[in-house]
């Protein structure tokens, strides 16, 4: 790998591990050495230790008590309960307004999934992931209950971590955020409150299945309902 220039660079040491472990250099479970990571970047340590601390709050890793850093293992359970619970709350939302949505934030929307479609190399997952919430921010925040917010804003690592684990169908994300969420924002333009939630159902439900399937689990052999009828 080519040495990294010092210019900021925690950030770039920040996006090189999660670059490892978005293509699954990092697989979960494994030990991340900091001294090996620092050799490897040709960095000192100290960018090293800040960056794994970075990665940390973003629930990617994990430190053990003297043992160390690890790549956080996260199982199907958790890819289904964090979905599961994620389009439950934006459901709650488009009901509390009745499925009408401002012309500002159906125009904030339209900004958002215009970007998607600007992404076009798996350098660029971050913005992925960070379009992808700011895209779903907006229909949680539409219904103006601060504490439906933060419960939903609380699972943004799992949703980060459930991107990043899908390492079969990373590049197939790139290119196609912006048509998987153009359908979404379609919805929300009817202003018909079942069109919006059996749209988003289909969304996270199809995003759980596609999980299981790139891991070898079948939806037969699961032990939740994969359809759920919210």
């Amino acid at each position: 790998m080519a040495k990294i220039m010092r210019q900021t660079l925690r950030e770039q040491v920040t996006q090189a591990i999660r670059l490892k472990l978005l293509t699954g250099q990092l697989r979960p479970g494994e030990r991340i050495v900091e001294q090996e990571m620092a050799e490897d970047l040709g960095v000192s340590r100290g960018p090293v230790r800040e960056a794994l601390r970075q990665i940390e709050q973003e629930g990617l890793v994990e430190y053990t008590s003297h043992v160390g850093c690890f790549v956080k293992e996260f199982s199907a359970r958790d890819v289904y309960e964090v979905y599961l619970l994620r389009a439950n709350l934006e459901i709650l939302s488009v009901k509390m307004c009745d499925g009408k949505f401002s012309e500002q934030t159906i125009a904030k929307m339209e900004q958002i999934v215009q970007r998607m479609a600007t992404i076009e190399q798996l350098e660029q997952f971050d913005e992925v992931i960070e379009n992808d919430n700011q895209f779903h921010a907006c229909i949680i925040e539409e219904c103006g209950l601060k504490r439906l917010y933060t419960l939903w804003s609380s699972m943004d690592s799992g949703n980060t971590i459930v991107f990043y684990r899908g390492a079969g169908k990373n590049e197939y994300v790139v290119h196609n955020q912006e048509k998987i969420h153009r359908r979404v924002l379609d919805a929300v333009k009817t202003g018909d409150v079942q069109v919006i939630c059996k749209t988003l159902i289909d969304h996270y439900m199809e995003t759980t299945i596609g999980y299981l399937k790139d891991h070898g689990i079948s939806t037969e052999e699961f032990p939740y309902k994969i359809n759920v009828n919210f």
